[in-house]
């Protein structure tokens, strides 16, 4: 009887055992098909809530590039990511000085980043880790989370081009397709305003994106750096083809590289024209 009691504690751990393997295994293979690009809107640090703050995050997994906003300057760096791991390499940020309590807490946020070291995935939001602690949370801004059936549908019809500017006090988000322009100044991008888009203008917006430029986005140099000392916004450029998302490095609104000169400067004339419609 003994012996019968031994075999089956024996069994049910070992069952056990296998389970939790399976479960992790399962975990590592849902990280590994994760895709961090897109940008996050910080709504927990440290166990608050900061939504009110406006903290974001975007990552770019096609230059391991990290770039938000820490309550008053932008911060910038790099990042490597395997499965679940995540390191980020030194941040820097735009040296505005704002003083006080908002001075305190983003020297407090920007040190708690360089700390974490994973980030696990739950439904719609991500929490980032140092060790087993909680650093900070964040939610995926919806207007980068398709739902699962504009996936199915739309996965490999989806073609827009996206610009970002971003500053301590001001951000703006344009995104232009065939349909529709969509704006917003919103960093969630839960409050956005739509318009039609003019077939012409997009018609020669095409003709700019050659497959040469957009393909190598994320190859692009920033022509000046006036954004690194508040001289100016930082401004991305995305091009999302089906699945694909590919975007420049950060760079001073108003002065783009030179490849993309042409790009940004009719997106910013369709959206003057769409508002003023």
């Amino acid at each position: 009887m003994k012996f019968l009691l031994s075999l089956f504690t024996l069994l049910t751990l070992t069952g056990s055992c296998n389970s939790a393997k399976e479960t992790l295994t399962e975990q590592k293979k849902s990280m590994a098909q994760f895709n961090l690009s897109g940008t996050y809107a910080i709504n927990q640090f440290e166990s608050k809530d900061v939504t009110s703050k406006n903290l974001t995050i975007t990552f770019n997994d096609s230059t391991n590039q990290v770039s938000g906003f820490s309550g008053c300057n932008t911060f910038f760096g790099n990042y490597t990511v395997n499965e679940n791991t995540l390191e980020f390499g030194p941040i820097a940020s735009s040296k505005k000085y704002c003083g006080g309590e908002r001075s305190n807490f983003e020297k407090a946020f920007l040190n708690a980043i360089s700390t974490v070291n994973s980030f696990v995935v739950k439904n719609d939001s991500i929490t980032f880790l140092n060790e087993d602690t909680e650093v900070f949370t964040a939610t995926k801004s919806e207007a980068s989370k398709p739902s699962k059936s504009d996936v199915v549908q739309d996965n490999y019809k989806k073609f827009a081009v996206i610009y970002e500017t971003s500053t301590r006090g001001a951000f703006e988000h344009i995104e232009v397709s065939k349909a529709e322009i969509k704006i917003s100044k919103d960093r969630s991008l839960k409050n956005i305003e739509t318009y039609e888009c003019n077939p012409q203008d997009w018609k020669a917006l095409n003709e700019l994106l050659s497959n040469a430029v957009v393909e190598n986005l994320d190859l692009l140099k920033a022509p000046t750096d006036k954004r690194l000392y508040d001289g100016a916004a930082h401004a991305t450029l995305s091009v999302i083809k089906g699945d694909v998302v590919m975007m420049t490095p950060t760079f001073d609104h108003g002065a783009p590289p030179k490849e993309i000169e042409s790009i940004v400067n009719k997106i910013l004339s369709m959206a003057e024209i769409a508002t003023k419609q």
